[in-house]
């Protein structure tokens, strides 16, 4: 490669490239004057300066008229990548989503000639940690996802990647999933038929490749996060697996849901959405007294309803939730402690004492305008079993008015169903609303990518509204009706087309 003894005077160093710590030490004047410059700067052909601003002060501080460099638009375009990336790299000036794609494009492309190529190799190349290399191609498999581009830091980004891998884990333990066998027709591991199933799993993560070099998943206990992250792709896959084996023909159940569950055989789920009657006796045009809820083509809003199908519910838990799961509950605060005593009792713990709260943004019910003020929000509880962790961190207040045409009774904003689901509901969720009304819940928790998600609905006009707002819910122009079209139609949901 070329080098050229430049003038020194000639060099231009940008402004907005100085910074403290530029200037030449002791060391460095010393080893310039014992053995010469071993390492030219870069500059560009009209003199400006690109790496290498402490050897330049090294040569002003020695006066020296002319210093070793090599003209960036000379250099090749592996160099130029490197020596551009390493200066940024010590600069601090790139965002760090850019920063993160220089890395893994740099480690990409000394892989393309030499395959055995290490992320030490990288981290050697560029100056930093081979933890920060490892790191920084994790991410960078993910920076075509918004929500993580989106991440304020690279730190936020990588625990946001780090916080999905362990929930894909815990998902595929809460159904028992035996993720070797899952997945071995994409992987399949050399392995003696009567292996074990840590042996299955051992032997599987063997084979999988830490950001495409040959550096193992499981190259040491510094950075367990990285070895969470290639595990979690590992259960993501066996969960996708058995996605196509549970898929189920209709979203909609008309059914009696404490009958239903009593009977129910099937894969369980990990979110549980009730919105069960409030027992406060509301007699609207819309509600039917017919009796007790196993009975009713539609549940009465008395507390002796609300109370069987709470009590009803905890007893066949069993029947319809994995053993990590998480529960939204809506309810009046005249029950709040009674419905935390009952879920506590059947193991549930309440996540924080204060209720998620929907205000409605608009007038509410006047109960006793003379006496009372105005009652204008709704409020959930949110209980887990298990250790089961939230997908994304939200507030536990939202205001929205119900836009949308009531269709039911006690109808919620598929927006505000959004907002708070996004606590619970990810990619490898199964949901229920025992109680499904309209269907806003199960359109939300698509919205949000679930995997799986069934309503159950005593009353069949109810049940075919559901159906139909399904269809409806996403906005038209934004493209989310036709994902939402388009993961009813992955999911094998009649009709979706």
């Amino acid at each position: 490669m070329d080098v050229v003894l430049f003038p020194v005077a000639n060099i231009k160093v940008p402004v907005e490239r100085q910074r403290v710590g530029a200037k030449a030490d002791a060391p460095l004047l010393t080893s310039i004057e014992r053995d010469g410059l071993l390492n030219p700067i870069v500059i560009h052909s009209d003199g400006t300066l690109v790496a290498g601003e402490r050897r330049l002060d090294a040569f002003r501080t020695l006066k020296r008229d002319k210093i070793p460099a090599r003209i960036f638009e000379h250099l090749d375009a592996r160099t130029a990548h490197r020596i551009e990336l390493t200066e940024n790299l010590a600069r601090k000036q790139l965002a760090w989503q850019e920063e993160t794609k220089a890395i893994a494009d740099y480690h990409l492309m000394q892989m393309q000639d030499m395959p055995m190529w290490t992320q030490m190799g990288t981290g050697t190349d560029l100056g930093i940690s081979v933890s920060t290399v490892s790191r920084a191609l994790a991410v960078a498999e993910h920076l075509g996802d918004e929500e993580v581009a989106t991440c304020q830091t690279f730190t936020g980004a990588f625990n946001l990647i780090a916080g999905r891998a362990e929930r894909a884990m815990m998902a595929a333990q809460a159904r028992g999933l035996d993720v070797a066998a899952s997945v071995a027709i994409a992987l399949p591991p050399v392995l003696p038929p009567n292996a074990t199933k840590a042996e299955r799993t051992a032997a599987l993560l063997g084979t999988v490749n830490l950001g495409q070099s040959m550096d193992a998943v499981v190259t040491s206990t510094a950075d367990n996060k990285i070895d969470l992250i290639e595990a979690g792709k590992l259960a993501a896959a066996a969960l996708a697996v058995e996605q196509k084996r549970t898929a189920i023909g209709n979203m909609v159940i008309t059914a009696d849901f404490l009958e239903w569950a009593d009977s129910y055989e099937g894969p369980k789920f990990d979110v549980i959405h009730c919105d069960f009657p409030y027992g406060k006796g509301y007699r609207g045009s819309n509600t039917r007294r017919t009796g007790r809820a196993h009975v009713n083509p539609a549940y009465l809003d008395d507390p002796d309803i609300y109370f069987e199908l709470v009590d009803g519910f905890l007893s066949l838990q069993d029947n319809i939730m994995h053993s990590a799961a998480h529960c939204i509950f809506w309810f009046d605060m005249a029950y709040y402690g009674w419905t935390i005593e009952r879920f506590e009792k059947a193991g549930w713990k309440l996540v924080q004492p204060f209720p998620l709260i929907w205000t409605k943004g608009y007038t509410g019910v006047a109960a006793d305008p003379k006496r009372r003020p105005r009652h204008c929000y709704e409020t959930a509880l949110m209980f887990s079993r298990g250790d089961r962790k939230i997908c994304q961190l939200e507030n536990d207040h939202y205001e929205c008015r119900l836009d949308e045409t009531k269709v039911h009774i006690s109808q919620k904003p598929v927006d505000m169903l959004k907002k708070f689901l996004k606590l619970v509901v990810d990619e490898h969720t199964a949901f229920l609303d025992p109680t499904c009304g309209s269907g806003g819940a199960l359109a939300a928790a698509l919205h949000l990518r679930a995997n799986r998600v069934l309503g159950i609905e005593l009353d069949p006009s109810n049940a075919d509204v559901a159906r139909i707002q399904l269809e409806r819910k996403a906005p038209e122009g934004t493209g989310e009706k036709a994902a939402l079209m388009q993961r009813g139609m992955d999911l094998g949901i009649e009709g979706a087309q």
